[in-house]
């Protein structure tokens, strides 16, 4: 007796577009970049200004250990987003609701291992960690319960998003977390203005990513698309489905955590003064890991769809998410990080100042030389492309590999040049591991033509580029970048004005390109219709 998932005989669901839906879904993720980098940024100085540097310390300290909740989801995110918007596209709704059923009892479990290990590092690390007798103490103890309570709030929102993905409903979501953006920030900066305990305010915060987050997409889950949340009918053939994806999304995962925690690690065993060289490091990386956020942001939803247009054979849609959606992403974030690497000086002058006891502009080549790290960007939705085939071991043993490789080089380049010696480890091992690698890989698996990406999807966005350079080249000959005043507004306002002329330089630049009118065009058609 064959043991293989039964397919359901109904008809494939009447479907919308993917591709339109696709690109509403892009630009409300692009919309809410400007204003999480904003939030973000303003979020460090208006705790500094209100409670002090112990409880943003604190607070750091215990809603660091978010990356238990990466570590143990096992890559299995990207595998459930995938596989149901291959069973939904096939109008197999008993495979949708199998796979639902799996990963609502795999969160489920990890929620509960993720528990176990919050209240460990509660009950029996923080005890005898050096914040034992601090006055931030009780608010570490709170904000680590606060995570337990809302521990299997993730896996719950995983599972939801991957239907309404494989509904096609992409701009959902991320009209959602627009608001939700906004509403938390308000709710930081309102509830520290008027003197409310700042545990408190994150838990309001709290309360609206949860709340808002879940109800409106469980109603339209269940309510509109006629899924239900089930734990019922899950089988072991759907649970290996899973794994194949889901262990190499865990090896990439892992190599993120590796990278991310090996510098600051290296640093405070290597370097005399530890703290000083940590705080360097934390401001200089800072811009780039909002610019690598960012660019995986702006590309997490189009696996899922690739999926789907695999499952529906549609090879046309397929060229276009290849070249045309690889441009797209580009152009969102290119003149980001050029920005960045050409006005570091002046923009960390405003925003630390001398708090790094030295001036901010010593450390601004620092900053270029991390921004460089986000070259591989450009190859977010290609690689996302190969996910959504299946093909994904080579990209995440490259990953792991250079994650590996960036320890020893590292740690050795410190004890040779301090703080510089762990970011051009990280820039080293990423351009082998993250670019080279996966772009030779990914061009053979998605038989990209070198002429037509060239035309296609690079010359855009480096006509804007090359305008752009030359625009803030020129009005920084003419009028430098200075802080007038004593506000942060008039200190700011040069600033503002060469971002301004260099955004507005790229746009012109990407325009007089025959695919960037089309691209203005389809936004132009996007915004009218709504």
């Amino acid at each position: 007796m064959s043991t293989a998932p039964t397919t359901s005989t109904a008809p494939p669901r009447a479907l919308p577009p993917v591709l339109g839906r696709l690109f509403s879904g892009t630009l409300w993720l692009a919309i809410r970049v400007p204003l999480q980098i904003v939030f973000s940024l303003w979020t460090t100085r208006l705790i500094l200004e209100t409670i002090g540097k112990d409880q943003l310390g604190a607070y750091s300290f215990a809603w660091g250990f978010g990356f238990l909740q990466m570590l143990f989801e096992f890559g299995v995110s990207s595998a459930l987003q995938r596989q149901i918007s291959q069973h939904w596209t096939n109008g197999d709704k008993e495979g949708v609701r199998r796979t639902v059923a799996c990963g609502l009892t795999f969160y489920t479990a990890t929620a509960l291992v993720q528990v176990v290990a919050l209240l460990a590092i509660t009950y029996l690390a923080l005890p005898y960690s050096e914040y034992q007798g601090h006055s931030a103490y009780d608010l570490i103890v709170k904000l680590l319960w606060l995570q337990i309570i809302t521990a299997p709030c993730y896996g719950f929102s995983v599972v939801v998003s991957s239907v309404l993905q494989a509904a096609r409903r992409y701009e959902f979501i991320p009209r959602i977390e627009f608001g939700i953006t906004i509403l938390r920030f308000l709710a930081l900066l309102i509830g520290l203005k008027s003197g409310v305990p700042f545990f408190w305010v994150v838990v309001m915060q709290t309360a609206i990513q949860v709340g808002l987050g879940l109800g409106p997409a469980v109603w339209v889950m269940t309510r509109e698309l006629g899924q239900s949340l089930t734990f019922r009918g899950a089988r072991w053939e759907d649970y290996k489905a899973l794994g194949h994806v889901s262990f190499y999304m865990a090896l990439i995962q892992v190599s993120v955590i590796l990278a991310d925690k090996v510098d600051t690690t290296i640093l405070g065993f290597v370097i005399p003064d530890p703290g000083q060289a940590n705080a360097v490091y934390d401001v200089v990386s800072k811009p780039f890991l909002q610019l690598r956020q960012t660019g995986w942001m702006l590309a997490y939803m189009v696996m899922p769809a690739v999926a789907s247009l695999i499952a529906a054979r549609d090879e046309r849609s397929l060229e276009r998410v290849k070249y045309d959606g690889t441009r797209m992403h580009i152009a969102a974030i290119l003149p980001i990080g050029l920005l960045g690497f050409l006005y570091a000086a002046p923009f960390l002058t405003l925003w630390v100042g001398d708090r790094l006891g030295r001036p901010a502009a010593d450390v601004a080549p620092l900053m270029r030389l991390f921004l460089t790290a986000a070259i591989p960007l450009i190859l977010s939705v290609p690689v996302q492309m190969a996910i959504g085939f299946n093909k994904i071991p080579v990209i995440a043993l490259a990953a792991l590999g250079g994650a590996v490789v960036n320890l020893p080089v590292s740690y050795y380049l410190a004890r040779q040049i301090g703080v510089a010696g762990v970011i051009w480890g990280t820039v080293l091992t990423t351009f082998a591991s993250n670019l080279i690698i996966p772009g030779i890989y990914v061009s053979r698996v998605l038989a990209i033509d070198f002429r037509e990406f060239f035309r296609r999807t690079l010359a855009p966005p480096l006509a804007g580029a090359a305008a752009l350079v030359a625009a803030c080249w020129l009005l920084s000959l003419a009028f430098p970048v200075t802080f007038p005043g004593t506000t942060l507004a008039t200190r700011a306002a040069p600033l503002l004005v060469h971002l301004g002329v260099g955004t507005l330089a790229y746009l012109v630049g990407y325009l007089l390109t025959p695919n960037g009118r089309d691209d203005l065009s389809q936004l132009r058609n996007k915004l009218r219709r709504g």
